[in-house]
């Protein structure tokens, strides 16, 4: 697949009968309400969740058993596959594989393995820990027989000298052992077309999953799209500054702006979305149900 530019539109078209596989990502609740809207959430997802559900770990690692707790809960609610989040930085490497062993033995089968952010000046380095995420790739496949899914960042990770050399270590990631890659959130979805032909050039023949935002809180997404060196196309700055001050207009126009980006990426050949719930279901839900009933749409001349 070759893309010209950022405005060329995907010339293969989603078959009308195509409902892609999708997977919501979590986070530890903090609070007894926050706990009622994660279940509230799950509840609601379950049913459209095919690929099953996710949950974060801690920058630097921290609070495992938050994850690990969720993880279970979420599991019991939805009676879904769970993906695990497990962070290599903070953990010595005797303290991540009990961590793993943990999860295997709670039936929590999958992973998604991650370096991690390097510790902040407050947080002390853990020595004889995994620097690499391949390292903690291959020691999870020695161990138990997960399946591990690794990250990948289509507009590169801030901290790779470029794009190719951030490839080559998406593939030591997935040569070490690795079945697949969730690719951090793009607001361009031609963007994810160009990388994966990049992986392709290079080798990487894994399934490449796009992540997905909701964009209910522009200035929020926008911020961290920044700090990850994400490019925030103007025209969406143009548009959610239009309802600056009308907020249901906002989230109208998100949920546009969502579902497009879904039917693009689909449209760019992603074999499922991994969409980033945030402990809310009524924009996922919403998004989870256009797309699986796009062939009715098509049906009533709507897309």
């Amino acid at each position: 697949m070759q893309v010209r530019s950022q405005d060329e539109r995907p010339r293969r078209f989603q078959d009308p009968g195509a409902k892609p596989p999708l997977s919501f990502e979590m986070y530890p609740p903090r609070s007894a309400k926050g706990r009622r809207a994660l279940a509230e959430t799950t509840r609601r997802l379950a049913g459209v969740a095919s690929a099953g559900f996710s949950v974060t770990m801690g920058a630097g690692g921290s609070a495992p058993s938050g994850t690990h707790e969720t993880a279970l809960e979420i599991a019991q609610i939805s009676g879904r596959p769970v993906m695990a989040h497990l962070i290599a930085q903070g953990h010595s490497r005797a303290e991540t594989l009990r961590l793993a062993d943990g999860f295997w033995q709670d039936g929590i089968t999958q992973i998604l393995a991650l370096r991690g952010d390097p510790p902040s000046a407050d947080q002390a380095v853990k020595k004889g820990g995994f620097s690499h995420a391949s390292q903690l790739v291959a020691a999870l496949r020695d161990r138990h027989d997960f399946r591990i899914s690794v990250a990948a960042y289509p507009e590169k990770h801030p901290q790779a000298r470029s794009l190719d050399d951030d490839i080559d270590h998406l593939k030591e990631k997935l040569d070490a052992g690795a079945t697949d890659a969730i690719c951090q959130f793009v607001l361009d979805p031609a963007a994810y077309a160009r990388f994966v032909d990049a992986c392709g050039r290079r080798g990487v023949t894994a399934p490449l999953i796009p992540g997905l935002m909701p964009l209910e809180n522009w200035p929020r997404v926008r911020a961290f799209a920044m700090a990850n060196e994400t490019r925030v196309p103007r025209r969406l700055d143009r548009l959610f500054g239009a309802f600056e001050e009308e907020s249901e207009a906002r989230r109208l126009a998100a949920m546009a702006v969502v579902a497009e980006q879904a039917r693009q990426l689909v449209a760019y050949g992603a074999p499922a979305l991994h969409i980033y719930a945030l402990n809310r279901w009524q924009m996922p839900l919403a998004l989870a149900q256009v797309l699986q009933n796009a062939d009715q749409a098509a049906a009533l001349g709507l897309r």
